[in-house]
């Protein structure tokens, strides 16, 4: 079972604080870190919210902090994941990761998976925006290991929006590896995605203690991201 401390943007556009985030993450016990790279121009017009553009442009991750986290993940012994939005995003990080992590909202451009298969390396795939049918599709196409991440695009989401056993469902139709990325407050969800239904992946925002930041509505802080890991570690050795 992995854990993932998902950054995403809690940085704020700040290297020192990313690089907090990376040795937190470690401090707890938490094996992989990911942040999301984008570049506002192409995200914006793709997604057509020109009226985020000044936020996102504020606190987007810069081209050359890729290999400054990439290498401060490798000296935390921490896995580099990060998301790629566009093919450009894809090839800046596709030097420094060992598989991609793709946001629900690019799920539907089958090209883009595509150009990100080419690279022949592991995929990460949240479902949040995505039917079976599409799902399907995918599967049939691409080649490289898929996991799965069901998750609701809902920023906070409420645990009754989660219906956990799209996991067991996801793993029987597609015989891979199912996770939960859970954007409900707290950890309570992440758990019973684990305890009920063997999640093999979880993944929680995280911000650093008493973080003012664009997640925090969904972020778990330090003791909360380490309560988790050591539960889950529990759960999976029997406890």
């Amino acid at each position: 079972m992995e854990l993932i401390s998902e950054c995403c943007l809690n940085h704020g556009g700040n290297l020192d604080t990313a690089l907090e985030m990376i040795r937190v993450t470690r401090a707890c016990g938490v094996g992989i870190a990911k942040f999301q790279f984008y570049y506002p121009d192409i995200l914006c017009a793709d997604r057509n919210c020109f009226d985020a553009y000044k936020l996102l442009d504020k606190i987007k991750l810069r081209p050359q902090w890729i290999p400054i986290l990439a290498e401060e993940c490798k000296r935390q012994r921490v896995e580099f994941l990060c998301t790629g939005f566009c093919k450009y995003s894809i090839e800046a990080i596709s030097k420094y990761v060992s598989r991609f992590k793709i946001a629900s909202p690019e799920v539907k451009n089958l090209s883009f998976l595509k150009n990100v298969a080419s690279y022949g390396k592991p995929m990460i795939i949240s479902t949040g925006r995505v039917t079976h049918e599409e799902l399907d599709k995918i599967f049939e196409t691409i080649t490289v290991p898929i996991t799965l991440l069901y998750c609701r695009s809902l920023y906070p989401a409420l645990p009754g929006d989660y219906d956990l056993k799209e996991i067991d469902r996801l793993r029987d139709c597609y015989k891979c590896k199912v996770g939960v990325s859970c954007h409900c407050i707290g950890i309570k969800n992440a758990i019973d995605a684990v305890k009920y239904h063997k999640a093999d992946m979880v993944e929680k925002h995280f911000m650093l203690s008493g973080q003012k930041c664009v997640d925090a509505a969904v972020s778990i802080e330090p003791q909360e991201l380490l309560k988790l890991n050591q539960i889950i570690k529990e759960i999976g050795n029997g406890k």
